[in-house]
């Protein structure tokens, strides 16, 4: 683990003694909690198309393919970029910031994690599913595409499609078992107005964050589509949460701006707050 500059360090000890008192922590997790597995985001800088998931780029970018609109119209298209995905994701391992991150959440009387990915490493490094909600879903379930109903099923098989020598088109995708449509990834797509959703995850959200967590912990959100910090600004305002935010982008200004700022990527930053937690 790298020194960190004074500045930094001040921060940590803040950061950390709130965490080692928390009596209720949220937390929230972004792209920049899988990144340091491995797993690309569609954000990267300078990633066009499918450049960077391992099939060639035809100018067609990632929303064009993970979307409704691509798996009614081209399943094989839409399957094949999403087999990829599934199969990078199966590939990456849950870095140590998830067990250093699991054990501070430990450490409250009540944890309860919320996260934008879709990738399931959470519940893989032993995170109970009962206290967590994947906010745009996952990668190992799926639904309809019609959808026909409301119904998600497990589906962590890999592969699941076979792909075409030149990996750009899926040789066959799932199908819904009730109607015989096509399937697809249980997750928020692009432009998706199919999402069925998880209502009783929601359910176990709404009631942790009516209860007043005392604690905000964001870890790896893209300032983009600020989903936790902007939860966190109104629980700070409603509650009185105390926010900290460990990206290693600059600070965002405004409303969701956190109490503390940590500037380091995820597994780093939580490994060190871990470390200062169990000193306090």
């Amino acid at each position: 683990m790298r020194a960190v500059d004074a500045e930094i360090e001040r921060a940590l000890q803040v950061a950390a003694a709130r965490l080692a008192g928390a009596r209720r922590l949220l937390v929230g997790t972004g792209a920049g909690m899988s990144a340091d597995s491995g797993v690309p985001t569609y954000r990267d800088p300078g990633q066009t198309g499918w450049r960077g998931y391992g099939i060639g780029d035809d100018g067609l970018r990632p929303e064009d393919l993970a979307c409704p609109q691509a798996l009614e119209e081209m399943p094989d298209r839409a399957w094949g970029f999403l087999e990829v995905r599934r199969r990078q994701v199966a590939a990456a391992t849950p870095h140590e910031g998830y067990a250093a991150l699991h054990r501070l959440a430990g450490r409250a009387a009540e944890a309860f994690i919320q996260t934008t990915n879709v990738d399931g490493l959470h519940l893989r490094a032993g995170w109970p599913a009962a206290r967590l909600h994947e906010v745009h879903g996952s990668l190992w379930r799926l639904q309809c595409a019609g959808p026909c109903s409301r119904r998600a099923w497990d589906e962590p098989r890999v592969p699941l499609c076979a792909l075409d020598d030149a990996g750009l088109r899926a040789l066959d995708w799932p199908r819904c078992p009730d109607c015989g449509r096509t399937a697809r990834p249980h997750a928020l797509l692009f432009a998706d107005l199919d999402y069925v959703g998880d209502p009783e995850a929601e359910r176990a959200r709404r009631a942790f964050h009516a209860a007043g967590p005392d604690v905000a912990l964001v870890v790896g959100e893209s300032g983009v589509i600020p989903t936790h910090l902007h939860d966190a600004a109104t629980l700070r305002r409603e509650h009185g949460t105390f926010v900290v935010n460990v990206n290693p982008a600059a600070p965002l200004r405004g409303p969701t701006a956190p109490d503390v700022h940590l500037p380091l990527a995820a597994r780093e930053g939580l490994a060190v707050l871990l470390e200062r937690a169990l000193r306090t």
